[in-house]
């Protein structure tokens, strides 16, 4: 049964961390993956290079046979960018045919993008998700004539099913963005039928240094959590399934600076999910205090209470094997890339075991 729907970023580091969760939890998402942009204008030859990337991560699941469904978007990239000649959500969607794939539409996509998902489905029947921001909820009266046109197209298509994905992206405003959702629902479900509805969101900005300061610590409501436990707490929307950005934020570009112009900027931030808050650790720069900084925070981590211990997942085990109670510390504390891997496994161990 499918508990959760996280939404990762179509990246190495995240694909390694789905791979790497146990069955047992790993059967109970759906991640939806986004094809990460950079901060400056994106090539063709850099979308071609997260996405070859990103398959081939992909491929070590499958030929492990622990191949699972998952969604992929390139909502965050400009879709102007045709790859190889052919559009862009086209060419992602024949890139990936071979896997266990569910196409996302929308509202507010490029004229061939909801196209390319309908003959996708034609040609490999299955499921198919519709994406709504938070705009798109705000009004009914206005949405409606755009999704009657959108299921007029999808009905056509025939897919198995249609899963309803409602991302409010940063929530700011939890008791606002209830209502919004509460009402859109309330008229949504008389007039178009989904097998599934889930609802994500988050807290993470794109700029951390708006959530913490450097060689900080401290616990931050996960307001998307709340959101979610209040809507479902009502009978009439006890079904919508949790949704989140893990700990990535949205807003997340992937930056394409030298590595060390990166070490002159980036510091150490740990996310750890516990409750319904992150315990959020950020360190100093790179450039002047250097990686073993996560020796420290790994420290820290395992010295709280809420701590749930090495065994309690990859990348809980990860945090311990960089603290003080580990027989065998690594000479590195890790990186960027190797924490976030790790912190998505604890991350959606942990929400599946606890929703």
């Amino acid at each position: 049964m499918i508990k959760y729907i996280p939404f990762l970023k179509f990246k190495q580091n995240e694909i390694q961390g789905v791979a790497q969760l146990t069955p047992g939890v790993r059967n109970q998402i759906v991640p939806l993956y986004d094809v990460p942009r950079s901060q400056n204008i994106m090539s063709e030859a850099e979308v071609l290079k997260r996405i070859r990337l990103a398959s081939a991560e992909l491929k070590k699941s499958k030929d492990t046979k622990s191949e699972y469904w998952f969604f992929v978007d390139n909502f965050d990239i400009d879709e102007s960018i045709n790859l190889s000649g052919i559009p862009q959500y086209r060419y992602i969607l024949d890139s990936l045919k071979d896997y266990q794939l569910i196409p996302v539409v929308a509202l507010d996509r490029s004229s061939d993008h909801n196209v390319a998902a309908f003959d996708f489905i034609k040609t490999k029947p299955g499921s198919i998700a519709v994406r709504l921001q938070e705009e798109d909820i705000e009004s009914y009266a206005i949405t409606k004539p755009k999704l009657d046109l959108l299921w007029n197209d999808i009905r056509t298509a025939r897919p198995d099913d249609i899963i309803l994905l409602i991302d409010l992206r940063i929530v700011k405003d939890v008791a606002g963005s209830q209502r919004k959702v509460e009402r859109f629902l309330s008229r949504f479900k008389l007039d178009f039928q989904v097998s599934v509805t889930s609802l994500s969101g988050s807290v993470i900005p794109g700029n951390i240094a708006n959530l913490i300061g450097t060689d900080d610590k401290k616990h931050v409501v996960r307001e998307e959590y709340r959101l979610w436990r209040s809507l479902t707490n009502s009978p009439d929307y006890q079904h919508i399934l949790y949704g989140d950005y893990g700990v990535v934020s949205p807003e997340y570009s992937d930056l394409d600076l030298d590595p060390e112009l990166m070490n002159g900027v980036s510091t150490p931030k740990v996310f750890y999910t516990h409750s319904d808050k992150f315990y959020i650790c950020r360190g100093r720069r790179f450039k002047t205090h250097g990686y073993g900084q996560y020796f420290d925070i790994s420290d820290d981590i395992v010295s709280q209470a809420f701590y749930r211990g090495a065994a309690y997942s990859y990348g809980d085990k990860y945090i311990h094997d960089r603290s003080m109670h580990s027989a065998h510390k690594p000479p590195k504390g890790g990186s960027p890339s190797t924490w976030i891997k790790s912190l998505t496994v604890a991350h959606i161990t942990f929400i599946v075991n606890s929703i």
